[in-house]
Formats: structure tokens, sequence, C-alpha cells
């Protein structure tokens, strides 16, 4: 029976939040792109490692539309991986449940609803 070896890196959450929040301030005025890049790294950088498919799986898409008065700009963080739900939703003890949506809303890309 063949060995398997897993890489387990495990991250320190609440201090990459810490640090994104220091850096978040310097990029407030950022235009979509930047924003999305910025975003998408720090996914990668706080997303759970075994093989590192689910951090390699982050990618930004950015559509320009025309509009009256100019073009609007939208971006689209998206991981195709098929278990980032299962580690969004807590299935990993280095990161906790919900950890996209904490780094989303410390960037300041993602409100909490009401």
């Amino acid at each position: 029976m063949a060995k398997v070896k897993f890489n387990l890196e495990v991250v320190n959450f609440k201090q990459e939040i810490k640090r994104i929040e220091k850096e978040i301030e310097q990029y407030v005025d950022l235009d979509v792109f930047a924003r999305m890049t910025y975003a998408t790294q720090q996914l990668a950088q706080v997303t759970p490692v075994d093989t590192g498919e689910a951090r390699s799986g982050w990618k930004k898409k950015i559509v320009e539309s025309p509009r009256i008065g100019g073009i609007q700009t939208e971006g689209f963080i998206i991981n195709e991986v098929d278990h980032i739900e299962a580690l969004n939703d807590g299935h990993s003890k280095q990161a906790p449940k919900y950890f996209i949506e904490q780094v989303l809303m410390t960037i300041g890309l993602l409100t909490p609803e009401l």
C-alpha cells in the first residue's frame, strides 16, 4: 500500500484578519480590478491547506458593461473546487466556519445583511 503525504499548514486566522484590516486601510480607493486581485490573494492565503487544491482554486473575473454615462465594472471571485463549501462550513480546524465571508467583510467587499 502506498503512503500518502499531506501538507498541513495551520493558519492563525485571527492574526490574518488583523493583518488584512491594517492592510486594507491602504487600499480603500482601489479600482475594481485591484480590489478583486487583493481579495483573491487574501482568500488564498487564509484557505486551509491539505493538498493545496482549494487554495489554488481562487480566481477573479472582471466584467465591463457599457452603461449610460460610461462603463460599469463588476468583479467576481470564484473558487470551483468541489470541497470549498465544506471548508467554508467549518470542516477544517485550520480556519473558522464562514472564513470566506469574514475575509470579504474585512476587506469591505461584502456587507452583513440586517
